[in-house]
């Protein structure tokens, strides 16, 4: 009877594995951009230093990567935070981020972060966007766009990219990226599976 109710647990906790694993890919994913890629700023210390620390004739951009939004099944919503340090907009400072829909340069908006913090500004991405988020998102910055002299600089230490409500990581430049939810999940999941085996065991 044991062995029964041992392999009916077991098929039963597979299952269940498999259904919240299909559920958790249709739930969040992440792409996170920094250093070494471009400018992104390795760390704090040189956060004011050339080239990282940039003008108004120093625009720049990057790419996204699709992979990690492969397997997510439907995006129901999509986020573009940028991290940034220096960004004095309530004095004027205007850095616009566009992001390219199917070949088209589009603008996102500007940077509202905070002057001498690092802090993220996040822009919605629109039903537009799934498309090229899957094959690869391009961004552009266009710093302090309102001048043709150096008034306002601006470092970046991480762009990163989610669908459907995928946590940030941490604004500061940082190498760590943070998990999906996908492996704490499906540690849950056995966990759960584990204690039921155990207590027909008994």
């Amino acid at each position: 009877m044991k062995k029964l109710l041992f392999l009916a647990v077991t098929a039963g906790a597979l299952l269940m594995l498999g259904s919240t694993a299909n559920a958790i890919t249709s739930i969040s994913a992440i792409d996170v951009v920094q250093a070494p890629t471009g400018y992104f700023t390795p760390s704090d210390s040189v956060k004011l230093s050339a080239p990282y620390y940039r003008w108004w004739n120093e625009d720049w951009g990057w790419t996204h990567s699709g992979a990690p939004f492969a397997s997510v099944g439907t995006i129901t919503s999509a986020t573009l935070s940028i991290s940034a340090f220096d960004v004095d907009w309530p004095s004027g400072q205007v850095d616009n981020i566009y992001a390219y829909n199917n070949g088209v340069k589009t603008l996102l908006g500007t940077l509202s972060g905070l002057n001498n913090q690092w802090s993220y500004t996040t822009f919605v991405l629109g039903p537009e966007f799934y498309d090229d988020i899957l094959s690869g998102l391009q961004v552009w910055m266009d710093i302090d766009s309102t001048h043709r002299f150096d008034t306002w600089a601006v470092s970046l230490a991480k762009s990163v990219l989610e669908v459907n409500g995928n946590p940030l990581p941490d604004p500061n430049p940082d190498p760590r990226v943070p998990d999906s939810g996908a492996t704490a999940a499906l540690l849950g999941m056995f966990m759960v599976g584990l204690g039921c085996f155990r207590r027909i065991v008994k």
